[in-house]
């Protein structure tokens, strides 16, 4: 575990660590903003539990497009833990009646996805029209509520988002959680805004006194690119291969060799840096202080 120590990804200090929960916007994110820190945990016996508010279906809606990247995060995770196999998905409902996709190797019940299915808010971070202009930061800053996902017609409020984040911290007891960077936050400006809605919807509840604070780090996203590159030689290696599995099944960003990905716009510098802020460690500069 002495390599999670390393200070490009600080971990909490008062536990070891036992299970990783994150809490991303997209498919993807926690493979660009939170690596090497995932594969690492995942090498290392860690259990991981990964929720995705979106479907990330750039106004698509549910369609091949969403299907290839859902297949993708599930082949990303099969590299990260070094081997593949079957997958079965599951409908849950959770406490509070929130429904979701849960997903799992048959093989290794260390890890979890969790598939909410929203619609992806685009960069202007409201909607599509396609798609009901059905968003995360609509419903944030209360705009549009409630809202539906793309695979059910469940009206779903902020509260209900809340209560789920909650609920699941307290089922999986991590001894990390990882999620994006919230909108107030030095460095979020320029980030998608389905990643700072995600990012302060956690950092509410941290701030209210229902997440603790010592669990949580934040994944600096897009901004990332403008800090020093970070990782490099095998970390780098084994992250641009995580991200190939994943992208394989993204036409969007697919490449032929995992090395390519360093020459692609914004992803080549996303994926040579990890900037893991800790809540308490949070410079707040925007609206949300």
């Amino acid at each position: 575990m002495s390599d999670l120590g390393d200070p490009r990804h600080p971990l909490p200090e008062h536990s070891p660590i036992e299970t990783v929960a994150t809490f991303f916007a997209h498919y993807d994110d926690d493979l660009i903003f939170a690596n090497p820190t995932l594969t690492q945990a995942l090498e290392s016996g860690c259990r991981t539990r990964s929720f995705f508010f979106t479907a990330g279906d750039a106004g698509k809606g549910m369609s091949e497009y969403v299907a290839g990247r859902e297949q993708g995060i599930r082949a990303a995770y099969d590299a990260m833990r070094g081997r593949s196999g079957a997958w079965t998905d599951r409908t849950e409902t959770l406490g509070n009646g929130l429904r979701v996709t849960v997903t799992s190797p048959d093989d290794d019940d260390r890890v979890a996805l969790i598939f909410l299915r929203l619609a992806d808010g685009g960069l202007g971070g409201n909607g599509y029209e396609a798609t009901g202009r059905n968003s995360l930061r609509n419903l944030f800053t209360g705009y549009k509520t409630p809202i539906r996902g793309l695979d059910s017609d469940q009206d779903i409020t902020l509260e209900l988002l809340r209560g789920a984040v909650i609920e699941l911290i307290a089922e999986y007891r991590p001894t990390l959680v990882i999620t994006n960077n919230p909108t107030f936050a030095d460095g979020a400006d320029g980030d998608h805004p389905d990643h700072q809605t995600v990012g302060s919807l956690v950092a509410s509840l941290v701030d209210d006194g229902l997440v603790d604070a010592r669990l949580v780090r934040y994944a600096v996203g897009y901004p990332a690119a403008e800090r020093p590159a970070n990782i490099e030689s095998d970390a780098l290696r084994r992250k641009l291969e995580v991200f190939a599995a994943y992208a394989a099944d993204d036409p969007v960003v697919a490449r032929a060799q995992p090395e390519e990905y360093l020459a692609v716009r914004g992803f080549g510098d996303w994926l040579q840096r990890q900037y893991l802020v800790p809540h308490d460690e949070l410079v707040r500069v925007g609206a949300g202080r």
